[in-house]
C-alpha cells in the first residue's frame, strides 16, 4: 500500500490533541470574538437575535412543528403538558427529493411548488384544518426583526428553489396552507435549529442556557440575559484557532476555502476527509478512497482488532497489515476527540461571558448531533474539555464546574412547538 511516513502514528496524532493550556486560549478567543460580535465590532462570529425568550416549562397545549432542513421536511403534532413534559403524537417526514419521482431542491422548482409540498406534509401531521399555532425550524440564513417570520437571505445546502430568496418564509407557508384549505393553522414562530434545541432543553431541564448542534454541521446558541433572548452565534464560522496541515488540505478542497473554519475542523461533513488526509500521510500515498464519519466511528468502535482490520480493509479496498490496525484506529479516535474538545472549549468561552466574575451557576448544556451523542466517549471528552478550561487560577481538574451535558432528542421539532407556544401566548 506504500511505505509509512517517517516515525509513527503519534507524529500525526499529536497535531490533533489539545492541551488544557491550548483549550483555555481557544475559549478565551471564542469569548473575545463573541463579545466583539455583540458590540458590532469585527468578528468571525455572529450575534444574531432570535427574538425568542426561553420557556419556563409550564407551557401547555397542542402545537404543530415544522422542521425544514437540507434533505427532509418533517412535520409533527406535539402536546406540551406543562411540568416540563411533552408527548409527540405524530411525526410525518418526507425527503425533498426522490429519485425518479420529484426534486424540490432545484432552481427549476418554483416557490409555490416547494411550499405546497411542505403544506401537504403539515396537513398529514395536523390531521386536517385544525385551529393550531405552528412553530417553524428553518436552517438557512435569514434576516428577521421579530420571532414570527424572517426573510431568506440566501439558500445553502444545495437548495436553489426560485422565488424564495428575499421573501418572508412563514408568509409563503401561510399562503400554501390557505391554498390547501388549512386557514386555521397559524405559522407563529420561525427559529433556527440550534435555537430550537436550546428551547427544547430549557423546557425539560430548566437551567439550560447554551445549545449545541454537532452533527453534519456545527453551531452554538446561548441565552443572553441582558437581552432576554436567545442569540445565534453561527459558531462554525469561528476562525480564532490554529489549524494543522491536514485541516488546511481539506479546507483548500472545499467550495469556499477560508470560510466556516471551525465547522470544517469539528463537523461530520468534514471529519472523514480529514481522516483520509492523515491516511495519505501515514501510508505516503494519495491512493486512499474517500471516507465518511460513520465509517471512522465503526473503525474506532470495532469489538476486536480482527473486526477493525476487516473494516479498514474494506474501507481502503486492500489488505491492511495487523501492525497498522491500532495506529489507524487511534488516528481516527484523535480526530473525533478533537471535535469534543473544541465543542466543550467553545461552550466554556460562552460561560466566561455569562459569568465574568468566575462563579458559574449549576446548569445543563443542551447537546444534539451524533458526533457528541453517538460517538463513544464524545460526551466524556466534552466534559473533560470544560474541566480543562476551568483548571486555572488555582483551580484543579478535580474541582470541575457545576455544568453537565444534556442530550436532547427530536430537539428541532420539540423546540419549534415550544417556540410556537411562547410566540402565541
Amino acid at each position: 500500500m506504500g511505505r509509512k511516513a517517517s516515525g509513527n502514528w503519534m507524529n500525526i496524532a499529536q497535531h490533533f490533541y489539545w492541551s488544557d493550556e491550548q483549550l483555555q486560549y481557544f475559549a478565551a478567543s471564542f469569548r473575545q470574538q463573541l463579545e466583539a460580535a455583540e458590540a458590532g465590532d469585527p468578528s468571525s462570529l455572529s450575534a444574531l437575535p432570535s427574538y425568542m425568550d426561553l420557556p419556563d416549562g409550564s407551557e401547555k397545549g397542542t402545537y404543530l412543528a415544522l422542521d425544514f432542513g437540507g434533505t427532509n421536511v418533517r412535520a409533527s403534532r406535539i402536546r406540551l403538558l406543562g411540568g416540563h413534559c411533552f408527548i409527540i403524537d405524530k411525526i410525518v417526514s418526507h425527503p425533498l427529493r426522490k429519485e425518479g419521482e420529484y426534486d424540490y431542491t432545484t432552481k427549476e422548482t418554483r416557490a409555490e411548488e416547494l411550499f405546497d409540498f411542505i403544506a401537504a406534509t403539515v396537513e398529514e401531521a395536523a390531521g386536517g384544518n385544525v385551529d393550531c399555532a405552528l412553530g417553524h425550524t428553518f436552517s438557512y440564513e435569514v434576516s428577521q426583526s421579530d420571532c414570527h417570520d424572517a426573510r431568506l437571505v440566501q439558500w445553502s445546502k444545495e437548495m436553489a428553489v426560485a422565488g424564495v430568496e428575499g421573501n418572508w418564509i412563514n408568509q409563503l407557508l401561510k399562503e400554501a396552507l390557505r391554498r390547501r384549505g388549512l386557514d386555521r393553522i397559524r405559522p407563529a414562530a420561525l427559529i433556527n435549529d440550534t435555537t430550537a434545541v436550546l428551547m427544547a432543553a430549557a423546557y425539560q431541564y430548566r437551567h439550560t442556557h447554551i445549545g449545541v448542534i454537532c452533527g453534519t454541521g456545527f453551531n452554538i446558541c446561548y441565552y443572553e440575559p441582558e437581552k432576554s433572548m436567545v442569540i445565534n452565534l453561527e459558531a462554525g464560522d469561528f476562525d480564532g484557532m490554529p489549524r494543522n496541515q491536514w485541516d488546511e488540505r481539506v479546507d483548500e478542497a472545499t467550495r469556499f476555502p477560508g470560510h466556516h473554519m471551525l465547522e470544517k475542523m469539528v463537523s461530520g461533513a468534514y471529519l472523514g476527509s480529514i481522516y483520509r488526509e492523515t491516511l495519505k500521510t501515514y501510508f505516503d500515498t494519495d491512493d486512499i478512497p474517500p471516507c465518511t464519519t460513520p465509517e471512522m466511528n465503526r473503525i474506532v468502535t470495532a469489538g476486536n482488532p480482527d473486526d477493525a482490520r476487516l473494516r479498514l480493509s474494506r474501507l481502503l479496498n486492500r489488505i491492511v497489515a495487523p501492525a497498522d490496525v491500532e495506529p489507524l484506529r487511534n488516528l481516527a479516535g484523535t480526530i473525533l476527540v478533537r471535535t469534543a474538545q473544541l465543542s466543550g472549549a467553545a461552550c466554556y468561552g460562552i460561560l466566561q461571558h455569562l459569568y465574568p466574575k468566575g462563579h458559574i451557576s449549576r446548569q445543563s448544556i443542551a447537546i444534539e448531533g451524533g458526533l457528541l451523542s453517538h460517538i463513544r466517549g464524545g460526551l466524556l471528552m466534552f466534559d473533560d474539555a470544560l474541566y480543562g478550561c476551568a483548571a486555572r487560577r488555582g483551580h484543579s481538574r478535580q474541582q470541575g464546574i457545576p455544568v453537565e451535558a444534556a442530550l436532547v432528542y427530536d430537539g428541532p421539532s420539540v423546540g419549534a412547538a415550544i417556540a410556537a407556544a411562547v410566540a402565541d401566548s
